[in-house]
């Protein structure tokens, strides 16, 4: 039979054990925050809500920054609103819904 361990050293390796575990748990959560999208800055008003999601979708679609896109509200049917963004003179139409997510855009024209 073996004796058991030395008390101190029993010790020693339960809190080199746990400091592995403790360093590896931002590791293992590293993947799902990979898979997270940034929220869009909190805008109140609704209006202004839309607008900035219609324009953030469309500079991304163009790969452009944002302050080159001008957009304004044109329509609103059931909480749904109709928001026309430019870029220079191209012209594109976003469907966004009350809560600022863009439901899909298009060129009209195009």
């Amino acid at each position: 039979m073996t004796a058991p361990p030395p008390v101190i050293g029993w010790c020693r390796s339960i809190s080199k054990d746990a400091g592995m575990r403790a360093a590896l748990l931002p590791l293992a959560l590293l993947p799902l925050a990979a898979c997270m999208q940034p929220e869009p800055p909190a805008v109140p008003d609704p209006w202004a809500r839309q607008e900035t999601a219609c324009a953030a979708a469309i500079a991304a679609h163009i790969r452009r920054p944002v302050a080159e896109v001008t957009v304004r509200r044109v329509a609103d049917t059931g909480g749904t609103a109709t928001v026309e963004a430019r870029d220079g003179n191209r012209l594109h139409l976003c469907r966004v819904d009350a809560s600022g997510t863009v439901l899909g855009y298009s060129h009209p024209g195009a």
